[in-house]
């Protein structure tokens, strides 16, 4: 008949030999942890420098029907393409002053405000612009009403619903 202490420290051993385990395979699970975070957080920058540089490219495109006064497109060194700069907003500058694409959304977002609307999202920017239906069309018109709220022509009260400038 085996021993009480015998029995007890089989039963000892078993539980440290179990733990030991389980640290190690909690040191495994932590690690993978880190990468999916870090995994994570590229995955955030590329998908805000996408959508940054197809904001550019869809500027690029604008650009050659620009009418006489239109803003200066010059080239940004480490870019994808020429980036048409949306001035800040002031008294007496009008929507003449914006590119094309961008003077389209204010004015859209104004006939929203005219019309009662609660305000316009990318989606109905994107089809007023005539951009074919794409994600990546939507982040674009996204990315310039983002600029235009930075900039002073329009105002974001909810994330997404652009109104225009509050007065």
């Amino acid at each position: 008949m085996p021993s009480v202490l015998g029995v007890l420290e089989r039963r000892e051993r078993v539980a440290l030999a179990r733990a030991e385990e389980l640290r190690a395979e909690l040191e495994g699970l932590q690690a993978a942890v880190a990468e999916a975070d870090e995994a994570a957080r590229r995955a955030v920058i590329a998908r805000e420098e996408t959508v940054a540089a197809l904001g550019e490219l869809a500027d690029e495109a604008a650009v050659p029907g620009a009418p006489v006064g239109a803003p200066v497109v010059e080239p940004v060194v480490g870019v994808v393409g020429p980036r048409v700069e949306v001035p800040f907003w002031s008294e007496g500058l009008g929507i003449d002053a914006l590119p094309p694409d961008c003077a389209r959304i204010v004015a859209l977002v104004e006939r929203d405000a005219a019309g009662g609307g609660d305000g316009v999202r990318a989606r109905a920017m994107r089809e007023d612009l005539g951009w074919p239906a794409s994600d990546a069309r939507e982040q674009a018109a996204r990315f310039r009403a983002k600029r235009l709220a930075e900039r002073g022509w329009l105002s974001e009260g909810r994330p997404g619903l652009f109104r225009p400038r509050a007065a």
